[in-house]
């Protein structure tokens, strides 16, 4: 009898207890996700709906004085100093990463790399997005489909203690074959699980549908809402496939390789040969115009990439 079957059928059912059992969001945090910070009263708003619960204030303020480089400063801080210093841009995705911490704190080298994962790509999606104004694409939606786009591999591995070995003994090296490799262990694959975990905290539907299509290479694009989630979905895709290339290299690129003549050219090449991959597998629909862009600008921006990915787990008390 074929011993994976059993297995199977018992870390779906414990993967899908897992869901039913997840808190929902609190109040104070639902009410937040769905502001926007265009409106000229968002951080009034904050702090208001931030008042009524005090555990999450004063997380919200420890947050925001771990960011801050003056330790007196940062002695100092109120709420509503914290909420000033993190600003109208930042708000829903702390919010979004301390509630994720509240489930899914590390617990081996395992879920810390999937954390790294998850704010890296966050990352270097808002890095995308800032290089093409003329697309309109609203940042905070992207960067918080970005984070959560994973969420389903966070319940796989806290509910499959020994998940991400057993998945990995099935040799995946792309993404169509990571879900069928967790099919075959598990029953049932991340982006399911990520997509039903979504509804369950009630995060808004934009942000949910990057979550369930981030692995969807066939979307409509007929329109102009199809045509929406198709290009945020090609931000992430791109942002995950780079954040896999960035984990695969050396942490930092020694001083005297990067400043050889030609090497961030050579780079930019190489990476440009393998995006090109990616957008054509993809059924991308960005602009052409970007397509030579974004190797370059995810190259000169590797340094900045990494700095900010670990302040932000520094913040979250994720850093080793």
């Amino acid at each position: 009898m074929n011993s994976i079957g059993p297995n199977k059928q018992q870390y779906s059912s414990a993967i899908n207890n897992k869901i039913g059992s997840l808190p929902l969001l609190p109040s104070v945090v639902s009410q937040l996700l769905v502001l926007s910070p265009d409106d000229d009263d968002f951080l009034d708003q904050v702090y208001h709906l931030a008042r009524q619960d005090p555990t999450f204030s004063i997380r919200l303020v420890q947050y925001a004085a771990k960011t801050c480089k003056s330790s007196q400063m940062a002695e100092k801080f109120s709420l509503k100093h914290a909420i000033a210093r993190l600003g109208s841009r930042q708000i829903a995705s702390i919010v979004a990463s301390l509630s994720l911490m509240d489930s899914f704190e590390p617990r081996n080298q395992s879920d810390r790399n999937l954390w790294v994962h998850s704010v890296q790509v966050a990352v270097i999606a808002k890095k995308l997005v800032e290089v093409m104004p003329d697309l309109h694409l609203e940042s905070e939606i992207i960067y918080l489909g970005a984070l959560l786009h994973d969420i389903g591999r966070f319940f796989i591995f806290q509910a499959v203690p020994e998940g991400p070995s057993r998945i990995d003994e099935n040799r995946w090296s792309t993404p169509a074959a990571l879900l069928d490799a967790e099919m075959k262990t598990c029953g049932i694959d991340h982006v399911r699980v990520g997509a039903d975990a979504c509804v369950h905290w009630e995060i808004p539907k934009a942000i949910t549908d990057i979550v369930a299509n981030h692995h969807n290479y066939n979307l409509p694009t007929d329109a102009l809402d199809e045509r929406l989630l198709r290009l945020r979905v090609d931000i992430i895709q791109i942002a995950d496939f780079y954040s896999v290339y960035l984990m695969n290299q050396p942490v930092m690129v020694p001083d005297e390789i990067e400043q050889e003549e030609g090497y961030e050219e050579k780079q930019i090449e190489i990476l440009a040969t393998e995006l090109a991959e990616v957008i054509l597998s993809t059924g991308s629909v960005l602009p052409e115009k970007y397509r030579s862009i974004i190797p370059r600008t995810l190259i000169v921006q590797r340094k900045n990439i990494l700095v900010e990915t670990g302040k932000i787990l520094d913040a979250l008390g994720l850093q080793e």
